[in-house]
């Protein structure tokens, strides 16, 4: 079968695909919904059924240097090192045995329960942001700066045990270490990763000795005493790569959601009448604009053993760009896929990946987005679009707001 090229349907650094890259999805899920990018040295794969499957196919992985003898494996740039140790014991990229052994600790230091006792936490802290909102009067402000941000960097900064006099520090950082996971980054992106990864990284060493002088019921704490206690089970490098990851993912997914979900919502001013006349129909809502325009726009998956799917032969090593963004507006699955609609039932979007690699935080986001949204539509029942052009950031993995000015 000959090897389908994206050619003129594909051009992720062009102006107005990085602005609205949804005609060019519909495009190729029609056209080449498997689709070899010479740019990247990757297949583009578009459609929800595709992007299904190859979520939960055990042949793909992030990573495949498990699979290779230590003394064998390919050296890494030493001007990456910084970078790579966050990685190295992340669970975005790690695979079974390392996946399931730190998964579990995971999950027994933040449950469920964790979760839920948020709550009243979470209400606290968005009245507080919207009484300083509602105190400005109708001039309107920032929706994305001003509040969505700090929500999860608080929410994220008080569960890991950072002070409240060092958290300014974790959103540059943050912001800095995601630029790595740009197919189009520049070096300049590159070296402001590996630094702030350096520089956070020692941060959470700094925390973890801390932690063991005066221990306290949070995260950093409670990893370093399952550490502590059986450093086969964590690693030092596991808590670090994964407090570093709590905030990074914590805080996109809220924030972008948040961003990207309420312009969607504001431009269809007859679905936030409706979110706010049945407060019911909330969770329905976020649902839909994860899906609507979802911030993840593409999960990059490695093959781990040569493999054949949908007439492709695959050979261990082959990378492949699996689109969320394009996946969630399918007419295969989804009806009316272009239609904004806070009603929509059933609604299977991916925004938070399957498989394996599903996002562990998705309970924490989700809590977080009721909350925010919810009370943002009851203290504010005529929030509005503020006048001017609503641009995207010009990235290919994250697509999120420069801004989101609104009146109320």
């Amino acid at each position: 079968m000959p090897v389908p090229t994206t050619g003129d349907l594909f051009r992720p650094t062009d102006p107005d695909f990085l602005q609205d890259p949804y005609p060019t999805y519909a495009r190729l899920r029609v056209e080449a919904p498997i689709a070899w990018y010479a740019g990247w040295g990757k297949w583009i794969v578009t459609r929800h059924r595709d992007v299904d499957a190859l979520l939960r196919d055990r042949r793909l992985g992030r990573v495949d240097h498990h699979l290779t003898p230590a003394t064998e494996r390919a050296p890494g740039n030493p001007a990456h090192a910084a970078f790579d140790a966050i990685q190295a014991g992340s669970l975005l990229e790690i695979e079974p045995p390392d996946h399931t052994r730190v998964k579990q600790v995971v999950h027994d230091v933040f449950t469920p329960r964790h979760v839920r006792a948020l709550r009243s936490r979470i209400e606290a802290l968005v009245e507080g942001l919207l009484d300083g909102l509602e105190a400005r009067g109708a001039g309107g402000f920032d929706l994305i700066r001003d509040f969505a941000e700090p929500i999860p960097v608080t929410v994220i900064a008080e569960l890991l045990g950072v002070d409240e006099a060092d958290r300014h520090r974790l959103l540059p950082w943050s912001k800095a270490i995601i630029g790595m996971f740009e197919p189009e980054r520049t070096p300049a992106m590159e070296a402001a990763a590996v630094t702030a990864a350096g520089e956070f990284a020692g941060f959470v060493r700094d925390l973890m000795a801390a932690k063991r002088r005066e221990s306290a019921d949070d995260l950093i704490s409670r990893m370093v005493a399952v550490h502590d206690a059986d450093p086969e089970r964590l690693t030092e490098g596991e808590v670090v790569a994964n407090a570093i990851l709590f905030l990074n993912a914590g805080h996109e997914a809220v924030v972008n959601v948040s961003g990207n979900g309420m312009l969607a919502l504001l431009r269809h001013p007859e679905q936030a009448r409706a979110v706010r006349d049945e407060p019911a129909l909330l969770q329905s809502a976020i649902e839909e604009m994860m899906r609507y325009d979802t911030p993840l726009q593409f999960f990059e998956r490695l093959v781990l053993e040569d493999m054949t799917y949908g007439g492709h032969e695959w050979p261990q090593g082959t990378r492949l760009c699996l689109y969320y963004a394009a996946a969630n507006r399918d007419p295969e699955v989804f009806a009316d896929p272009e239609r904004f609609d806070v009603r929509r039932h059933p609604n299977p979007h991916l925004a938070f990946g399957l498989g394996l690699h599903y996002c562990i935080g998705a309970p924490l986001a989700r809590l977080e987005l009721a909350v925010a949204l919810g009370a943002l539509l009851r203290r504010f029942p005529r929030i509005a679009l503020a006048g001017g052009e609503h641009r995207f950031q010009p990235k290919n993995v994250f697509r999120y707001l420069t801004e989101l000015r609104v009146t109320v």
